[in-house]
């Protein structure tokens, strides 16, 4: 849905309905599995592990750097700036993920207005936004 329209009647009743359906399903996942896995696949934890591997990696590469490789890159200890540079985003990363981790609310409320979404492009591309249809299971909608 573009930035400027907004939503009212049946397509905000729709989207709060499959938003409370999601989030009712995540809420039981959670009860079930815990919040661990979520974490640890946010893809900022990812961006921030390796951030922080390849750090370590060009610091100790950095300080250990023979004078020959120092003198080729014009007198700057390359890997030593670069490492450090690496290590501050990583924990940059990190510390957002876990600062502000992602919750049930903002996974349906997307996973809601993304559903939404596909059901209005198929009525513009079926041209039958006003008939009725049946929901599956899965909460899609069937002609």
């Amino acid at each position: 849905m573009a930035s400027g329209q907004t939503t009212t009647g049946p397509q905000q009743a729709d989207r709060e309905e499959i938003k409370d359906r999601l989030i009712a399903e995540a809420e039981e996942a959670e009860r079930e599995h815990g919040g661990a896995s979520r974490q640890l696949f946010d893809l900022r934890t990812i961006i921030g592990t390796m951030f922080l591997v390849y750090g370590v990696y060009l610091t100790i590469r950095g300080i250990t750097d023979a004078q020959a490789a120092i003198d080729k890159a014009a007198g700057v200890r390359i890997n030593l700036w670069t490492g450090l540079a690496a290590l501050v985003m990583g924990v940059i990363f990190l510390a957002w993920a876990l600062l502000r981790p992602i919750t049930i609310e903002e996974t349906a409320e997307s996973q809601a207005e993304a559903i939404v979404e596909e059901r209005e492009h198929e009525d513009a591309m079926t041209g039958e936004a006003g008939e009725e249809r049946e929901r599956d299971t899965a909460g899609r909608f069937h002609h």
